[in-house]
């Protein structure tokens, strides 16, 4: 009887200590965090968790057009999914990543409509999310410029045209890729939203991650991936939303 009573305190604490991880003072005090939050993951469980997830940001974003940022999440186990976002940017979500048999690393360039926390959330095997963040400096307005893409006397040609690398990591293999696209927000006046929206990564014919990616991706998206699936040959399909589809395979 003792040990039961013993059991059910222990899972009272855990339940306890879990709610107050969950609601913990966001560290960047965003005004827009609990709305946010529920925009991208609902009313699931989450945690705060910089010391698992590392975001690398400029210190300050001269170039409001191409922010860098990094995100390795490797540290959480058979993690299922990232969703990265900037709170007060125009465009709020960056990049929806089904992780399938990718490793939780993504590292693209972004635009900032103004400086604002640069948030990444990880769902673990359990069902709990890690979130990550980091604060991009910025004077912004990065996402109501029409893309420079969109006005080369050969922008037909080029559309959809990639370069891509691979080199092995350890155990893993790295995948940089890059696009011609003008990834247009539709903020700007004639130049109608157009931008990729999905990617699938395939060996073997078999997808192993899909990511959604949104306008708030720089032009000509320059994306780096990691994976310990497959022997260094992979498809990379891409669609964006005119319906144009593009795809391109990678080696060793």
């Amino acid at each position: 009887m003792e040990n039961r009573f013993t059991n059910i305190v222990k899972l009272l604490f855990m339940i306890l200590l879990i709610n107050q991880l969950t609601y913990a003072k966001d560290p960047l005090n965003s005004p827009v965090w609990q709305e946010t939050i529920i925009k991208m993951i609902g009313e699931e469980k989450y945690i705060f968790d910089d010391k698992n997830i590392q975001i690398n940001v400029p210190s300050f974003a001269d170039n409001p057009l191409q922010v860098p940022i990094f995100i390795d999440a490797s540290k959480i186990e058979n993690a299922k999914r990232m969703v990265v976002f900037a709170d007060l940017n125009a465009i709020v979500k960056i990049a929806d990543f089904d992780l399938l048999k990718m490793n939780p690393i993504l590292s693209l360039n972004i635009k900032i409509a103004q400086g604002t926390p640069l948030r990444a959330v990880v769902l673990d095997k359990n069902g709990l999310w890690h979130v990550a963040s980091a604060q991009i400096n910025s004077f912004g307005g990065g996402c109501s410029v029409s893309s420079v893409a969109s006005s080369v006397s050969n922008y037909e040609d080029l559309l959809g045209r990639t370069k891509s690398n691979i080199w092995k990591n350890n155990e893993s293999y790295r995948i940089k890729w890059s696009v011609f696209h003008p990834m247009e927000t539709g903020f700007f006046v004639g130049n109608p939203e157009f931008y990729i929206s999905d990617i699938n990564i395939l060996s073997n014919n078999q997808s192993i991650g899909k990511m959604k990616i949104y306008a708030s991706v720089s032009e000509n998206p320059r994306i780096l991936l990691e994976t310990n699936e497959g022997n260094g040959t992979y498809k990379i399909e891409l669609l964006d939303t005119d319906s144009n589809e593009y795809n391109f395979t990678t080696k060793l």
